[in-house]
């Protein structure tokens, strides 16, 4: 969604098919690829379960945290919230 965000795609109506650069979901994506990786690997290696998660979610955002410093975009990834603000809903309230 932060790809979308970045885009300046519509939420509503929201076009599921329209293209748009999503740098941050390949990179994801490739983070995700590495961290089951590492958990396949070290599993196999040491003949032991491994928590998939452990490895996973600092792959994916180690990922994100890379793309958003390469193009210079941290301070907008982490102030990116989908939740609506407040005087938003008083004024479709009206």
């Amino acid at each position: 969604r932060f790809d979308a965000h970045n885009a300046k795609v519509s939420y509503f109506p929201t076009d599921v098919h329209a293209p748009f650069p999503k740098p941050y979901f390949h990179t994801a994506l490739i983070g995700y690829t590495i961290g089951m990786g590492a958990t396949m690997f070290v599993m196999i290696h040491f003949k032991a379960a491994q928590p998939a998660l452990l490895y996973l979610v600092p792959a994916c955002l180690g990922s994100s945290f890379l793309t958003a410093l390469v193009r210079g975009e941290m301070k907008a990834l982490f102030a990116y919230s989908e939740e609506v603000e407040e005087e938003e809903e008083e004024e479709t309230k009206d």
